[in-house]
């Protein structure tokens, strides 16, 4: 009989296993529920909006809002829009 116990403790450990990770699954649903919202942005931007933005201490010019939407959805900075005129570019 100590193929029935061996059995019982490695079905006892795969228990286990899907336990953690049906755990880890719950948990980890927040993260991905703000990862897109942050993304839901891209089904309405302009494409052809140039935007000149800032995130801390960075300075950066984006070709479209939609390449800032896109930045923010891919790498999580918090990109704002910036009316200052560091990008030296005039608004049309």
């Amino acid at each position: 009989m100590p193929s029935f116990r061996i059995l019982s403790k490695l079905s006892l450990l795969l228990l286990l296993v899907i336990c953690v990770a049906s755990v880890f699954c719950v948990f980890s649903l927040p993260v991905f529920e703000y990862s897109s919202s942050r993304c839901k942005g891209l089904d309405d931007c302009d494409p052809f909006q140039p935007i000149c933005a800032t995130y801390t201490n960075e300075h950066q010019f984006f070709y479209s809002h939609c390449d800032m939407l896109r930045e923010i959805c891919l790498t999580g900075k918090d990109w704002k829009i910036d009316f200052l005129s560091h990008c030296n570019v005039s608004k049309l």
